[in-house]
């Protein structure tokens, strides 16, 4: 009795399955065949030429696994602009990012992301992929809303929460709820003045006074702001003379 249990056949077909996927990730990282093939477990190289006649979708595969070793890196980062390209397409066509990473002929997420930071081309493409995205999810969940019915309801609800969701991660130029703010006002400031003194003197008379600057806030240029009385200066040693003469 093989109730509940796979059939013969479809263990076989699990098991090249395993092996064919194995075989073309290897292939597209640019091992060759040769030493792939040359692994216990694993087949030939005529095996693999007869599963791809046999095969459609393993021959469709294991081309793309033979382009993907064939191309050569066009900067030091391994970028490739044809994967970047099909990345872009796939993301726009509805597929998440983590799962086109899942490929085996697609670099991991780490490497989608460096590209993304050092090829500000790739990275504005890759936005706009996203936000084309947010437009489907917007168009699926308005599809939705006009089917639901009262069975449907709730059911509806948590789905179009969730679209909404991801549309406003996708593109949160184009579909996030923008919240209104007061703009940033200025910052406050803090202007110290300083005043200088100097002491002119008349040119006839001889007589001193002091004279005062302050600097304009606006120009910060020095302003004369005040004007001592004139006065005569004093002679030390005539000072001196006057005071010994006068005596105690």
């Amino acid at each position: 009795d093989n109730t509940g249990r796979a059939s013969p056949c479809a263990r076989v077909c699990a098991v090249l399955g395993h092996v064919a996927r194995v075989v073309c990730a290897r292939r597209a990282a640019a091992e060759s065949l040769a030493s792939i093939c040359s692994e216990p477990g694993l087949p030939s190289a005529q095996s693999l030429t007869r599963w791809a006649r046999r095969y459609p979708g393993f021959g469709r595969i294991f081309d793309r696994a033979k382009a993907q070793a064939a191309r050569k890196p066009v900067s030091g980062q391994g970028f490739c602009p044809a994967t970047a390209n099909e990345a872009v397409a796939r993301v726009s066509q509805g597929e998440m990012l983590t799962t086109i990473a899942a490929d085996p002929l697609v670099p991991s997420l780490r490497t989608i992301y460096r590209w993304k930071a050092d090829h500000p081309e790739f990275a504005e493409d890759m936005r706009l992929a996203r936000e084309a995205l947010a437009e489907r999810f917007s168009d699926l969940g308005w599809k939705m809303a006009l089917e639901a019915t009262p069975q449907t309801a709730f059911l509806t609800q948590v789905r179009l929460k969730q679209l909404r969701w991801a549309a406003a991660v996708l593109g949160p130029r184009t579909h996030a709820r923008l919240k209104a703010y007061a703009p940033p006002g200025l910052p406050e400031s803090t202007t110290i003045l300083s005043r200088h003194f100097k002491i002119e003197v008349h040119p006839e008379t001889g007589q001193h006074r002091v004279v005062g600057y302050t600097a304009d806030p606006d120009t910060m240029l020095p302003v004369r702001t005040s004007d001592g009385e004139r006065k005569t200066p004093i002679d030390p040693p005539a000072k001196m003379d006057a005071i010994m003469e006068a005596g105690p």
